[in-house]
């Protein structure tokens, strides 16, 4: 700039000196900028082009201005970049044209490769091992033939990820060959200068960079044609190098398998006769002295423990191999589903694949668990070796250690006999032991080196299935798995059926229950005695109700243990049909292999326990005088809808259900395709038609005055939905609707389940409404009984007593609490597996906000459709949450006995306040208005409401003052200026007050904070009763006093601690006036004790002759006037 400022400036001057001066000042800058354009490019690429080398060499003569030259500057440095550029591409399109013509011979080879003979080669490479090499000349082989298996599964690996990249290029090869060709076209058409301020230099410049760039375009258009022509050669040929690799791995996994075994064979024999040599020297041993023989037993358990761990590496090597191929096959289906899906495939067959994959991937906690043991197997072997090492440094000077063991075996002997031969006895012994140690240690290093890499393969398949299941979770609900019903599909329905009712299968499962039996007779037996007795049971359980039912109906104070007894013979009535059909998928587990028809009978037979259980439950609980009509106290039009529905809807959806598992489990595409479609298609026509029945008015849901909306939306809604699952099936999402429908059944279930509970909690909460009901009646009437022989006694009432209509709404409010909760987290724990398909919802975006990055940038994000549910559901969760939650939990702090009233209402109001403000802000967040974008608008609104509204918001600040200070509580009298009551409610803006005339006064909150309260019972109920007695002149002071604490001393509510007192106070006009001064426990006893004191205080006065005071005026007369 300072330069400028000097060419500027010499322009301007007159002198012709200055001019010459800065005329070489700009060009040695024109000079400069020359050489910076230039840039890094000089160093290493060839010079450009003579027409670029004739504009730079004008520029560098050129009298224009630093501006216009800077431009012309750029444009040349853009044209070298573009010309570079160009070269170096159309140098990959020869390489690439190089590489083509040798594509078809290396196909050739590739292909000659996989036509080799296997069994051959393998059987050539045996015969080249030597026979008599020893165990470690085989371990090395083995660690080398190791690392070559590692080595082609990472090139596997790699050409897996290229194959996989390549099939994904083509579409977007030809998105961008489309671009290219339209660049080219754009730039064909030569540019034109614009009028006025485009000079020849510069456009001379422009010219230039355009021609770059039409040949860089060019150029890369080309290789992307070239690209694209031998793609599918390509392709080819990465097919083919997996295919010779994977031969290669299979091949050299073979020779470790040979390997492995020619290891253990050789191991095997050679300890086996090592071990008889030391079993000979121990037998040989037998009558030498006691340190001898132990020594001897020491190292047979020794050469045991060799032969064990060596057969245990064989084991660790088998489980690594299979333990990696499982690792490696989940790594290859993540990247084929990554794959499958980044190109957008949404076929059946891409469906199909996936829930094949999915079926197959190990549960994750079974992984985890063989991670664990194989982490402590790891651990133990580290240790092992430590105290290896530590035997092995003892025995290294045999002398020292033969001294260590004579000193413990004469220091342990009862007697001091010594064996003079166990000196020459012990030094061999102690020299094979150290030989062992020796032989173990490489086995047990070998054994640590297996189980690392089994921990690193486990914790990498844990890391793939992890990943694998989370992505097929996502989608496969999305994806069809078989194709539409069509007329095709029609005529395949007979061979449906007969695969269905094959005959053969059930011959074999027959007769492999026969060998069963015969194997194991006593297993049989037990499942039979024990069906045997619950079918005995079941005989007894209508009976058994009925009794229940009469002593429930004849008894007056009814017992909550007979119905623990109906609900207890109701499940024995219940459970013999699901226990026999448990027992039938145990034992045919147990028959068939796993992927045999018997194995997958026996799965099936397993997944209908849990419904036929709900439905035999809540059947059982429907029957005449059982658990629904005598306890529970359900209409006889709901039971009868119940029990019709359930008859016709188990009969069909059950049987429906199992084939439909029975076609999952079995994988078999027909069993699939047709019998799952319509079993599936059966049910959900039957489940709604069941729903649409059942939730009609005067069914399950009672007929009341207003209709229930909830009702209407259900009826409305769910039917519907279940039709739709129906249709989802024959649309080909046989597995998605397969999901659906089992979730939906389990549903049912839990809804069963969590109604027969509720209806025993609620049976416990109305028997004990009852008893409190019936003990209340009982004390009035033992109250009225006294009252007729004594005076009339009040007795004061606790505080916290409940009354019978408190416990209903206390009851009503826990009942619709515990519903709501135990039904969302059973929904959600039953629909669990679907939850994470709804997180592909995350893939469509509604609306953007933007928001501060961490850079202090704003980014734009995304409102997702999941993210927009997920947003209205915390909102509506937060009115319910907030309605419910605080009820629920001032229910569980009733039974407190250190909670009182106030404290209660303090706990629920905060958990009111805390669900509605973090409710909100995480409902608002989800749905894109973040509180760093509302915090400024609250701040605003505040101060503005502030203004315009202080008294409301005063009070409302005053009121949390209130919940956090608790200067009075509910149920406290206080007394606020001339004002005295009882506190009956404490809100946010006002607190209720019922005064002595029953009076409700609703005072603002912001009078307790800034006025003077009295609060007679804050922290003690104590309070001091004043009587004010006077007594006519002539009285005896001493009498009076001693009357007055009597009676105080008579009355019981007048407390003995503090001492009742009683003062002469002054010499009254007319008068000797007494204050006698009481204490009483509570408010509520000041009337009632003033009432009886005064009564007794007149009643003493009068027995002994003492005359109250009355108001007198004597009159002197001092002068009378005459008549």
């Amino acid at each position: 700039m300072a330069t400028h400022r000097s060419v500027s400036h010499s322009n301007n001057c007159t002198s012709p000196h200055l001019a010459k001066n800065a005329r070489l000042l700009r060009v040695l800058y024109l000079f400069v900028l020359c050489l910076a354009g230039a840039g890094p490019w000089s160093a290493n690429i060839a010079l450009a082009s003579p027409e670029t080398d004739l504009v730079r060499a004008e520029i560098a003569r050129s009298t224009l201005g630093v501006a216009t030259l800077e431009t012309a500057i750029a444009n040349v440095d853009a044209a070298d970049i573009a010309d570079r550029e160009a070269i170096a591409l159309a140098r990959r399109v020869d390489e690439l044209r190089t590489e083509n013509a040798g594509l078809p011979k290396r196909i050739a080879q590739l292909q000659k490769a996989l036509e080799l003979d296997r069994e051959q080669a393998l059987l050539t490479w045996s015969r080249r091992l030597p026979a008599d090499a020893d165990g470690e000349t085989l371990e090395r082989l083995l660690e080398q033939q190791r690392r070559v298996v590692a080595e082609l599964q990472a090139q596997i690996n790699t050409e897996e990820l290229e194959l996989s990249l390549s099939l994904s290029r083509p579409l977007q090869a030809s998105g961008d060959i489309a671009t290219l060709r339209r660049r080219v076209e754009d730039l064909s058409v030569p540019p034109v200068a614009t009028q006025g301020e485009e000079r020849g230099l510069v456009f001379k410049s422009r010219l230039l960079r355009h021609a770059g760039e039409l040949r860089r375009a060019k150029a890369e258009l080309d290789l992307r044609v070239t690209e694209q022509d031998s793609a599918a050669m390509r392709q080819r040929l990465l097919e083919l190098t997996l295919r010779e690799l994977r031969q290669r791995m299979s091949l050299d996994q073979r020779r470790t398998e040979i390997l492995q075994e020619r290891i253990g064979d050789l191991w095997r024999t050679e300890l086996q006769a090592r071990i008889q040599t030391l079993q000979q020297t121990e037998a040989e041993l037998a009558g030498s002295a006691e340190v001898v023989l132990l020594a001897a037993t020491e190292n047979v358990a020794l050469g045991n423990e060799l032969a064990e761990n060596h057969e245990l590496l064989a084991r660790d090597r088998r489980a690594l191999v299979s333990i990696e191929e499982e690792r490696d096959y989940v790594t290859e289906a993540l990247r084929d589903s990554r794959a499958r899906l980044e190109l957008g495939s949404a076929s059946e067959h891409v469906g199909r694949w996936m829930w094949t994959e999915r079926r197959r991937l190990e549960p994750l906690a079974r992984l985890r668990q063989n991670l664990n043991i194989t982490r402590i197997n790891l651990a133990d072997m580290r240790l092992r070796l430590v105290t290896l090492n530590d035997q092995q440094q003892q025995l290294t000077d045999i002398p020292k250690a033969l001294r260590n063991l004579r000193e413990a075996s004469e220091a342990g002997a009862d007697d001091e006999q010594s064996d003079v031969g166990a000196v020459e006895q012990l030094p061999p012994l102690l020299r094979a032991r150290l030989e062992l140690l020796k032989l173990l240690e490489p086995v047990l290093t070998r054994r640590v080196a297996a189980l690392q890499q089994s921990e690193t393969a486990l914790r990498e398949r844990l890391v793939a299935t992890q990943e694998l299941q989370s992505l097929l979770d996502r989608h496969l609900l999305w994806l069809p798995s078989h194709g539409v019903v069509d007329a095709q599909w029609l005529a395949r329905v007979p061979q449906g059926l007969r695969d269905l009712t094959l005959p053969s299968r059930f011959v074999t499962t027959l007769k492999l229950s026969a060998r069963s039996i015969e194997k194991t007779p006593t297993l049989w037996i037990a499942c039979l005695l024990f069906l045997t007795v619950l079918i005995v049971l079941r005989l007894q359980a209508p009976s058994r109700i009925r009794a229940q039912a009469a002593l429930t109906r004849g008894a007056q104070e009814k017992r909550y243990r007979a119905t623990g007894i109906t609900l207890l013979w109701t499940v024995i009535g219940a459970l013999p049909g699901p226990a026999a059909i448990g027992i039938a998928g145990v034992l045919l587990q147990q028959l068939g292999t796993p992927g045999r028809y018997s194995h997958s009978l026996g799965l099936a037979c397993m997944a209908l326990v849990i419904p036929f259980l709900g439905v035999q439950v809540l059947r059982w609980s429907l029957v005449g005088e059982g658990l629904a009509e005598v306890h529970f106290g359900w209409r006889p039009q709901r039971r009868r809808a119940l029990m019709s529905t359930l008859t016709i809807g188990a009969l069909i959806i059950l049987p429906m259900h199992f084939i439909t598992t029975l076609a999952f489990v079995r994988r078999s595409d027909i069993a699939i395709d047709l019998q799952a479609r319509m079993s599936v298609v059966v049910s959900s026509m039957v489940l709604a038609w069941a729903i649409w029945y059942l939730l009609k008015a005067g069914r399950v849901w009672a007929v009341t005055e207003s209709p229930s909306a909830m009702r209407w939306v259900l009826r409305g809604v769910l039917p519907p939905l279940v039709l739709a699952n129906a249709a989802l099936a024959l649309a080909g999402y046989i597995y998605s609707s397969g999901v659906l429908l089992k979730s939906a059944l389990d549903s049912i279930s839990l809804i069963v389940a969590v109604t027969i509970a509720l209806g025993m909690l609620e049976r416990w909460f109305m028997l004990g409404k009852q008893n409190l009901a019936l003990r209340k009646f009982r004390a009035s009437q033992a109250a009225a009984l006294e009252a007729g022989d004594n005076a009339p006694e009040q007795v004061a009432i606790p505080e916290d007593d409940i009354s019978v209509q408190e416990v209903d709404a206390h009851t009503t409010s826990l009942l619709r609490g515990l519903r709501l909760s135990l039904l969302t987290l059973g929904l959600l724990w039953v629909w669990l597996d679907v939850l994470p398909a709804i997180y592909r919802l995350d893939e469509f975006a509604l609306w953007h906000f933007s928001d501060t990055g961490p850079d202090g940038l704003n980014i734009e994000l995304p409102v997702t459709l999941a993210s927009a549910l997920l947003g209205v559901f915390a909102l509506v969760a937060t009115v319910i949450g907030s309605r419910n939650l605080p009820g629920l939990v001032e229910i569980s702090l009733l039974s407190r006995a250190g909670v009182d009233a106030a404290s209660r209402y303090v706990i629920t109001s905060l958990l009111r306040y805390t669900i509605v403000i973090g409710g909100t802000l995480v409902g608002f967040s989800l749905l894109g208005m973040r509180w760093s974008q509302l915090q400024w608008m609250a701040a605003a609104l505040t101060v503005g409401l502030g203004f315009g509204l202080q008294e409301i918001f005063a009070n409302f600040v005053s009121g949390i003052i209130l919940l956090f200070e608790r200067p009075f509580r509910v149920g406290d009298v206080i007394t606020v200026g001339d004002m005295s009551g009882r506190v009956t409610r404490i809100r946010t803006r006002a607190t209720t007050i019922l005064d002595f005339d029953n009076k409700e006064i609703v005072m603002p909150n912001k009078t307790f904070i800034t006025g003077h309260l009295t609060n007679w019972g804050l922290s003690d109920t104590t309070t001091r009763v004043i009587l004010q007695v006077g007594v006519a002149y002539g009285s005896d002071p001493v009498k009076v006093r001693s009357l007055l604490l009597q009676a105080a001393a008579e009355d019981p509510r007048v407390l003995k601690e503090p001492v009742p007192t009683c003062w002469f106070m002054a010499f009254g006009s007319s008068s000797l006036d007494f204050e006698l001064r009481v204490f009483v426990a509570s408010l509520s006893d000041r009337l009632e004790s003033q009432n009886a004191l005064n009564i007794r205080i007149n009643e003493l006065f009068a027995e002994h002759g003492i005359e109250i005071a009355f108001p007198q005026l004597d009159l002197h007369v001092r002068d009378m006037p005459r008549s």
